[in-house]
């Protein structure tokens, strides 16, 4: 699947007064997702690309399936990374800032990442600062003593009014508020209640944020956000954007094997 398929998309701005932004944007952001289990049978051709640190941290993981998912996904984004920047998968620096936040050294790309113990996900943007969450909805979870703390008394009331679908609502506001935290960097804020992103336009208080230093990052951001698979995905950026969603399959990532191997060899990339 590779199609602009999130099409359910909200505005979370820090100025009421600004007026909003044309539909219109040449913005790309490639999301790339996939179930674990699934690609089993392409950890023999990945196994010579994983990198070290990223071994080390799945190997401190107690289940074998977050062990799994978690070298999956960190070995296909620098697989992808490295085929964007036409560079080594071995020379490929990926830093984290004071909140944690992944990165590279100079923003030749923007990217962020998320995992479940079954499936994971990350994007990929050569414009836009990106934050993204997925959640597995089905799983166990007391979400209504979760609401009382982090959310605001309209979220509430938009996650329980109907009961049929309160789980769901819950975990599209939950991926709404990761996504946009990780796409400022904010890392942990004191007063979550306060992000409200269950509107169609929402303005938030920069004093919510009291990690941010830098005034660039309040600026408007867009979440779009989508369900597929039994799980729930929110890209935020901080302009409208295209949100391309790629399914990784096997022959995906045998089809990217061969061109990093065959660029790596000398021949035309």
């Amino acid at each position: 699947m590779s199609n602009n398929f999130f099409k359910n998309c909200i505005r979370c701005c820090f100025d009421s007064n600004r007026v909003p932004e044309s539909d219109k944007t040449s913005a790309v952001v490639d999301v790339f997702f996939a179930k674990t289990k699934d690609l089993s049978s392409s950890y023999t051709g990945l196994k010579k690309y994983i990198n070290l640190n990223d071994k080390l941290k799945a190997d401190r993981m107690y289940f074998s399936e977050d062990r799994d998912t978690y070298l999956f996904c960190h070995t296909l984004l620098r697989l992808l990374l490295s085929r964007k920047l036409r560079i080594d998968p071995s020379d490929l620096l990926i830093i984290n800032d004071i909140n944690n936040k992944p990165g590279l050294q100079g923003d030749l790309l923007f990217f962020n990442v998320s995992h479940t113990r079954e499936a994971f996900s990350f994007a990929i943007s050569d414009r836009l600062k990106v934050g993204i969450d997925l959640e597995k909805v089905d799983r166990k979870i007391d979400f209504r003593s979760i609401i009382k703390t982090f959310f605001s008394s309209g979220e509430v009331k938009f996650i329980l009014e109907d009961p049929d679908k309160s789980q769901e609502r819950f975990f599209l506001l939950w991926t709404r508020k990761e996504a946009l935290l990780k796409a400022l960097g904010a890392g942990i804020v004191d007063k979550l209640q306060e992000v409200e992103v269950f509107r169609d336009i929402n303005f938030l208080n920069r004093e919510s944020f009291n990690n941010i230093i830098d005034n660039s990052f309040f600026c408007d951001h867009y979440i779009y956000s989508e369900k597929i698979l039994n799980n729930y995905f929110s890209i935020a950026v901080p302009a409208r954007a295209k949100i391309i969603l790629h399914h990784l399959d096997i022959s995906i990532i045998k089809t990217l094997i061969h061109e990093l191997e065959t660029w790596f060899s000398g021949k035309t990339f």
